[in-house]
């Protein structure tokens, strides 16, 4: 798609330097930023990062299901008395086990849940953090540089 001013890559490009402009200045609020980014990346639950531990938490939490109920579908009517059978006499631990193994992931997945929440809490301090000391450091610079202009 052509623009006024050029190509869609030339705007996307004047778009980015902006943004980073912007990002520089002193009052941007970096910490806001990073926690919106963080809460945009949740959303996806199986695209993005593969090693995104919040990712991976919630496709655990979606592949925790287990189906106890056993097919006993068969071609021929003996086949599928046995397998009636069976269920209904294994049915009870297979629902039983079925019920735990279902549970110890729901809780595999809230932890993974909760280490991703706060690696993300952890990541956007820091990522504020970064951004106020590379602030700092550039203040520092253009005073030494000022400094060393008046001398």
């Amino acid at each position: 798609m052509e623009t006024p001013s050029g190509t869609t890559a030339t705007l996307a490009d004047e778009v980015r330097a902006e943004a980073d402009r912007l990002a520089a200045e002193p009052g941007f609020p970096a910490p806001y930023l990073a926690r919106v980014r963080s809460a945009a990346a949740r959303l996806a639950v199986t695209e993005g990062v593969q090693d995104d531990v919040r990712s991976a938490a919630l496709l655990l939490e979606q592949q925790a299901v287990i189906d106890v109920e056993a097919p006993v579908a068969s071609r021929t009517l003996p086949q599928r008395l046995v397998k009636q059978a069976v269920r209904k006499f294994i049915g009870w631990y297979v629902r039983f086990l079925g019920h735990q193994v279902g549970i110890l992931g729901q809780a595999t997945a809230r932890l993974g849940l909760v280490v991703a929440e706060r690696l993300d809490r952890m990541e956007a301090e820091q990522s504020a953090e970064r951004a106020v000391m590379a602030a700092e450091i550039a203040a520092l610079s253009a005073r030494v540089a000022e400094l060393e202009a008046r001398s």
